[in-house]
């Protein structure tokens, strides 16, 4: 089994801003604009209300993204994000460098994604959300999704029982090379409970912030047994030493800004089952 670390945020388009926190301790990852999209912010539904969230990102961007803008869904873990058909489960698309580095590793079935994305703390005022003044920029990790499946997308287009996949961005525009997308498992292993194998961290909570206190935000406080040290492979894109410090219960990890996924095979790091556990804990 692998475990990986997927950036999808915000903060990877260019004058990104952070996915909001609420005064509540409610999270949610706002995707990326993508100007090829079917679907636009106003379409989003929040989860507590029939209101949308294209309001939230125009408030949140300054006015950089309009509710009316297109957004890139993916992953698409929020089921009532949409209307969804009967059978639809959450997927996950992926392709050229980022996909070749997943195939390197031999990602598929049975690994699981564990996506985070760039967090801040949010407030009303006048009627408008703002950034809370001072509060920190954290990565938190907000979902994750097992692997059921990897399915190239060209097989999915002629594919009359895949239609309901359709409307996913990587069916809709021309990707680069190795376009696929990962479908989910209909439940998560190797937990004790009857978790579903996609879904959402909707509180914050501390054990999801991988970002280190009073750091910036790619400076990770990370459990002592994910350093490097005697092992026989490292968390990809971190093989370089000097990226890592360890301290007498944890490390810090200096993470990359290259990459999408960086990923960690647990048959090395047995310890991250545990983890694992830890971190669907509380849902």
């Amino acid at each position: 089994m692998k475990i990986i670390l997927s950036r999808k945020s915000v903060d990877s388009s260019a004058g990104g801003f952070a996915s909001p926190i609420f005064p509540d301790g409610r999270m949610l990852s706002i995707p990326i604009p993508d100007k090829r999209s079917v679907v636009r912010y106003q379409d989003l539904q929040a989860a507590d209300s029939n209101r949308s969230i294209g309001k939230l990102v125009r408030e949140l961007s300054a006015g950089k993204l309009r509710s009316s803008a297109k957004a890139h869904v993916d992953p698409d873990l929020y089921r009532h994000h949409l209307r969804r058909d009967a059978a639809w489960r959450p997927l996950f698309g992926q392709c050229g460098a980022a996909q070749s580095h997943l195939n390197s590793l031999a990602v598929g079935r049975g690994d699981l994604f564990l996506f985070f994305g760039w967090f801040r703390q949010v407030e009303q005022y006048r009627r408008r959300w703002r950034y809370v003044a001072g509060a920190p920029d954290l990565h938190v990790i907000y979902g994750w999704q097992q692997v059921e499946s990897v399915v190239p997308v060209d097989n999915i287009l002629q594919d009359k029982n895949s239609a309901w996949m359709h409307y996913h961005p990587h069916c809709l525009a021309v990707f680069k090379a190795q376009n696929v997308i990962y479908t989910a498992a209909r439940h998560l292993s190797g937990t004790k409970e009857q978790l579903p194998g996609a879904g959402t961290f909707d509180q914050f909570r501390p054990a999801l912030c991988l970002t280190e206190e009073g750091a910036g935000r790619s400076t990770w406080r990370l459990p002592r047994w994910i350093h490097p040290s005697g092992r026989s492979s490292t968390l990809s894109y971190h093989a370089d030493p000097g990226r890592w410090s360890k301290h007498r219960d944890h490390v810090l990890l200096r993470s990359a800004a290259r990459g999408q996924e960086f990923v960690l095979n647990v048959e090395d790091y047995p310890e991250a089952v545990s983890w694992v556990r830890e971190l669907m804990s509380g849902q």
